[in-house]
């Protein structure tokens, strides 16, 4: 057999096109020869715009049927066609062409043959209150529409269809079926046995299938570049709603999923993808002999790629004004029933889940090449941490939602009885602490962490990579930064401040942060609230810093801060945002310690006088800066302001009277007289207010609470200081 096909039209050519689209994928098995037409008509005009050879054979150009059936066996024979398929084809065979092509001539015909032959099958199923019709494809006799059936697909009659929805979708059922059909007749697995079409599922098995990715993605970022590359390749793209939608947008040819299940999508869009036709091209095992039998004996062409992301159901539940049945419905269901089938079926099917991975999966496919075991494996394994991730985050979710007062079935403490995390690897480190501790960072999902440098996106704008410690002491600079009023500046080191500033302007706010301990903040890592100026780039780099947490950067101040290679800039969006809530996790002893981070706003209206001195308004906004600050200072915390800059810090000590000696000894005598100081937590005695109050700090602030509350006011009310009572108390271990 030649492989050379011939086509009979006689209107728009829709089927022809279909035909013509598989011929150049190198689908169809052979090549069209002849298109051959009754009447003029778009069909024809478009087989010339192709260079298909063409022949009009009008019937009124012959005296006769007989003379007309003569003249199209001859253009037939001209053309040397194997099969003869009728696209569309509106004229009865004479006898002379089918002698000729006995056995080998195939019709497509919109209806469940032999229900509704003729020409108005589909006027007919509508009139006659059919529930069901469909498409045949079936070998042609002398009889009218009743040739033995080669194939057939059945679609419902929807109540609101007519003609033209129903022979829309009736059109994209035959422009696969046909294709197939002739694909099948091209291989030889078309066997004619006592009037019935038998296909041999062996030649059948063998015959080459499209290659084809079904996506269906909410997360629509690097789609375009993705479903061009793919294009590319020869991958036919099938989708739904938006993103068939998007793709279209940017000139991708697309196939719609209803055109694969011959049913459009249902129910609000719940029902789109969980048909067979769907599942049966995601889960058949093409190494399995029975498996691709069955797939061809239903026309069902398998999926190479699934491309799927699921409803943004995270992002709706972290609204609290989301209404619960809209909450609902951004649970997903076909996408994640998709995303385990290709998982489950890697050895055949490769799922892509997440824009990340495009760059990967089009690189592997380069050059017709399939994609390697390897990377099939680590898709899948990724695709079901994702899915169980999704599924547990709608259990959380919906049980608080359900029972709030129940906590997700804990105690009243409003924390999760389970806790299902998933944590995704952003970059490895060159060591941990220390040189023999291996380490890396994670990107957390399954709970909603407090905000932070480097949960909101973080970029590194220049210098090395950051060391571990140098992403504490960023992290600690920064949440600090965010409880200050702005422009204000923060220095770290070992993830303690050792200097904070509000003031009028950045490069002020720098400067008094600096001077509160010029030795400290050597190799230390500082936080602004708003870029710097190239005179401000000019200051920082004359000390040596480790990292600069930035809003933004412009040019100029840029170009000033890299002469300096090994300081780190990073630019952290979320720097301009105050203190968000969320939930913070320490490992302890093989487990994990989940806490509410402590960002709860401690009003100053709500602190209590309890000296017989009240502060001066001025010493009352200086112990408001230092409490701010008090809260991100290792326990036990002492820290001393003057004005809007800290001037003394003690932190970390196994006693407060310590912490209260090292924050004056920092400060110095000068800048300890007229301070303020900050205690995270009661004083358990009057030392460590002595302390202070020897070096003329004038003023206190503490959550009070101790059994000895009256001596230690008493201390306060003999040097002539004021002290507030917060009620709040601020460990940090």
């Amino acid at each position: 057999m030649s492989g050379r096909i011939a086509v009979a039209v006689s209107g728009e050519g829709t089927n022809l096109r279909a035909l013509r689209r598989q011929e150049q994928r190198g689908l169809l098995g052979g090549s069209i020869s002849l298109v051959v037409a009754d009447r003029p008509c778009a069909a024809l005009a478009f087989a010339v715009d192709e260079g298909i050879p063409t022949a009009l054979v009008a019937s009124d150009a012959q005296p006769d049927r007989a003379a007309w059936d003569r003249a199209l066996a001859r253009a037939l024979h001209v053309a040397a066609a194997d099969w003869l398929v009728l696209a569309g084809f509106m004229r009865l065979l004479g006898p002379q062409v089918l002698e000729a092509f006995a056995g080998r001539i195939l019709n497509v015909h919109p209806s469940l043959l032999p229900a509704y032959p003729g020409a108005r099958p589909i006027a007919d199923a509508l009139r006659g209150g059919a529930r069901v019709t469909g498409v045949t494809v079936h070998l042609v006799d002398a009889s009218l529409d009743a040739g033995p059936i080669v194939a057939q697909e059945a679609i419902a009659i929807l109540p609101t269809d007519d003609e033209q929805s129903l022979l829309a979708r009736l059109h994209a059922v035959e422009h696969r079926l046909l294709p197939r059909c002739v694909s099948l007749a091209m291989a030889g697995a078309l066997k004619l046995a006592d009037g019935r079409v038998e296909i041999d599922e062996a030649r059948a098995a063998d015959v080459r299938r499209p290659r084809r990715a079904l996506i269906s993605v909410s997360d629509k970022a690097g789609l375009a570049d993705f479903g061009r590359g793919l294009d590319r390749l020869g991958l036919e793209l099938v989708s739904t709603g938006g993103t068939a939608r998007a793709l279209r947008a940017e000139g991708l040819p697309v196939i719609d999923v209803a055109q694969v299940t011959g049913f459009p999508e249902m129910l609000d869009g719940r029902v789109k993808t969980l048909h067979p036709r769907v599942a049966g091209g995601v889960l058949a095992d093409l190494r399995r002999d029975e498996h691709r039998a069955q797939l061809a004996a239903a026309a069902i062409e398998p999926f190479e790629l699934v491309v799927v992301n699921l409803y943004p159901f995270a992002q709706a539940a972290a609204r609290s004004d989301t209404p619960l049945e809209e909450l609902i419905e951004q649970i997903d269901i076909g996408g994640p029933t998709l995303v385990r089938a290709a998982a489950k079926n890697q050895a055949n099917v490769a799922v892509v889940t997440e824009p990340a991975q495009y760059d990967a999966v089009l690189a592997e496919l380069a050059g017709g090449r399939r994609l390697s075991e390897e990377l099939r494996r680590e898709l899948a394994a990724a695709a079901f941490r994702m899915t169980a991730t999704y599924d547990t985050h709608i259990a959380e979710r919906l049980a608080a939602r359900w029972w709030p007062a129940a906590g997700n079935g804990a105690a009243d403490d409003g924390l999760p009885a389970t806790l299902n995390l998933r944590l995704r690897r952003l970059q490895g480190l060159r060591y941990g602490e220390n040189p023999q501790q291996a380490a890396a960072l994670y990107a957390v999902a399954g709970t909603r962490l407090a905000a932070g440098s480097f949960g909101d996106g973080a970029v590194l704008l220049q210098g090395k990579p950051l060391s571990y410690n140098n992403i504490l002491d960023a992290s600690a600079a920064a949440s600090l930064l965010r409880d200050l009023r702005h422009p204000a500046c923060v220095i770290v080191k070992h993830a303690n401040p050792c200097g904070a500033a509000q003031a009028d302007n950045p490069l002020a706010a720098w400067e008094q942060a600096l001077a509160g301990d010029p030795v400290s903040a050597f190799g230390g890592v500082v936080a602004l609230s708003s870029a710097p100026d190239v005179e401000l780039a000019r200051r920082l780099t004359e000390t040596f810093l480790e990292v600069l947490v930035l809003p933004a950067c412009e040019k100029e101040a840029l170009e000033i801060l890299v002469r300096k290679p090994n300081l780190r800039v990073l630019l952290d969006p979320g720097l301009a945002d105050g203190p968000a809530p969320g939930f913070e996790l320490r490992s302890a002893g093989g487990a994990l310690l989940l806490s509410d981070a402590d960002v709860a706003p401690d009003p100053p209206g709500s602190w209590k006088v309890v000296t017989q001195r009240p502060p001066t308004a001025s010493e009352r906004s200086a112990l408001n800066f230092a409490w701010r600050v008090c809260r991100h200072v290792k326990s036990n915390a002492i820290v001393l302001a003057r004005e809007a800059a800290l001037v003394g810090v003690g932190a970390g000590q196994m006693s407060r009277v310590d912490s209260a000696r090292l924050a004056v000894a920092k400060a110095g005598p000068e800048r300890a007289a007229g301070a303020v100081c900050a205690s995270d937590a009661f004083y358990p005695f009057a030392d460590a207010l002595e302390v202070c109050a020897e070096a003329s700090v004038t003023a206190f602030i503490q959550p009070g609470g101790s059994q000895r509350d009256a001596e230690v006011i008493a201390a306060a009310d003999k040097a002539g200081a004021a002290m507030l009572f917060t009620g709040v108390r601020h460990f940090r271990h």
